[in-house]
């Protein structure tokens, strides 16, 4: 059985592990952004230009959008 020695971190790792940490939520966040803007270029964009040339209605363009959103909802931060 192979024994583990735990090492105790220095107060600078600690501190970069803390702010790491501390910077969860946004990159949380920012990622959902790409997806949906992805999602929109991907999707909703083409029926969005459809729409103007009057061959989609404005509610496919919005239930695309919707879609979008539903499928990359925004993290909630934690009080």
């Amino acid at each position: 059985m192979t024994e583990f020695i735990e090492i105790p971190l220095s107060p600078e790792q600690i501190a970069e592990r803390e702010a790491w940490e501390a910077g969860a939520f946004q990159r949380e966040y920012d990622a959902v952004t790409v997806a949906r803007q992805q999602g929109y270029q991907s999707t909703s964009d083409p029926i969005f230009m459809q729409y103007q040339r009057g061959e989609a209605t404005e509610q496919e363009w919005l239930d695309a959008v919707q879609a979008v959103k539903d499928a990359n909802p925004y993290p909630v931060e934690e009080a």
